[in-house]
This record gives C-alpha cells, sequence and structure tokens, in this order.
C-alpha cells in the first residue's frame, strides 16, 4: 500500500470517525466547510438529545418549540414533555426557544436551548416601543430557523405543546424514509 492510500485510509477510519463523535469538531467542521444556502438546504449538526441515536439521527427534522412567558416549572415540564415524545416517536431532533435559562435541564436532556428577552425585561430597556420585543422575538426566532433549519415552529403555553402541533408531531413518522436508522437510546443496550 503506498502512503497516500494508507493516508486515506487512516483519515476515513480512524480521524474522520473521532471528529464524527466530537460535537465541537463536528459544528466546526460544518461551520467552516459547509455551504450557507439558507432555510432547508444544509444538514446541521446539534445534538439530538438522548432519547433517539442510530446512524441517521443527524437526518431527522429539526422541530423548533417556542414558549415565553412560561414560569420556570412549566418550562421543565415542556422539556420533560417534548423529550418523551421524542423517545416515543423517534422522528425529530427538539430545539427549545425560551425565554427561561434552562442550562441545567437540557444539559440532562442533550438538547440545545437557544434563549430570547423575557419581556419584561426588554421593556425595561425599550425606549416606549410597544412592538419592540415582538419584534425582537422574531427576528431572534428567525435566525434560529436559518441556523438549525428548522423544519416545523412548534408552540407551547403553560399546558404543554399545542395540541395540533402535537397532532402534526405524531403524524411526522410517517413523512419519514422508512430506512433511517434511529432507534431509542436505551433499545439493544445489554448488560454490559
Amino acid at each position: 500500500m503506498d502512503a497516500p492510500t494508507a493516508g486515506y485510509r487512516v483519515a476515513l477510519e480512524e480521524v474522520l470517525p473521532r471528529v464524527r463523535r466530537s460535537a465541537t469538531l463536528s459544528d466546526l467542521a460544518w461551520r467552516v466547510f459547509a455551504p450557507r444556502h439558507g432555510a432547508g438546504q444544509v444538514d446541521v449538526p446539534m445534538r439530538a438529545g438522548r432519547a433517539v441515536t442510530g446512524a441517521d439521527v443527524s437526518r431527522l427534522p429539526v422541530i423548533g418549540v417556542l414558549a415565553t412567558g412560561l414560569d420556570e416549572a412549566a418550562a421543565h415540564r415542556l422539556l420533560d414533555q417534548v423529550c418523551a415524545l421524542q423517545a416515543e416517536l423517534l422522528s425529530f431532533r427538539p430545539l427549545f426557544v425560551l425565554d427561561v435559562p434552562l442550562f441545567a435541564a437540557a444539559r440532562r436532556h442533550d438538547v440545545p436551548v437557544e434563549l430570547v428577552v423575557p419581556q419584561e425585561v426588554f421593556a425595561r430597556g425599550a425606549h416606549g416601543d410597544p412592538d419592540g420585543w415582538e419584534v425582537h422575538v422574531a427576528r431572534r426566532v428567525a435566525g434560529i430557523v436559518d441556523h438549525y433549519q428548522v423544519w416545523h415552529l412548534a408552540r407551547a403555553g403553560e399546558h404543554g405543546l399545542d395540541p395540533a402541533d402535537e397532532r402534526l408531531l405524531r403524524v411526522l413518522g410517517e413523512r419519514l424514509p422508512g430506512e433511517l436508522q434511529v432507534r431509542a437510546a436505551d433499545e439493544g443496550q445489554g448488560p454490559g
């Protein structure tokens, strides 16, 4: 085997798998080498959550969950509800857009959370513009949708996901390719 072939083999068998296992290196590679063409064009490197695993997890659609004005307990329940739904359906990657910083809970579920400024905080410095907070949220969400290539933005409130959005998530799996290799994270895990 000549040197270029050996180097190629090492890159494919050793280096590339290590990069793929590292969220930081994978994200860096995507930011440097992936073209940016706008919403829906680029596969997005992001954590899928602890509920799902498999070779094709990165091919699952990103579902944004927008919830503002919740107290911390309601935001925790929402996080748990959506992650339980993901574990049941195995058909999406959740992304939470909240105005409550639930970073510890997000780490526990291994899902991304993006923050918007809470309305009451924004109002203190909004220079009297009553629509300023809504514009802030709209601009922030537009950037998040583009960055993560969000397939659908679900709404949520004090009682969890909007029922129409939950129904949509329940039928989403029917639209996915049947050959996707995605399974529950605890499936097939025997004693070590």
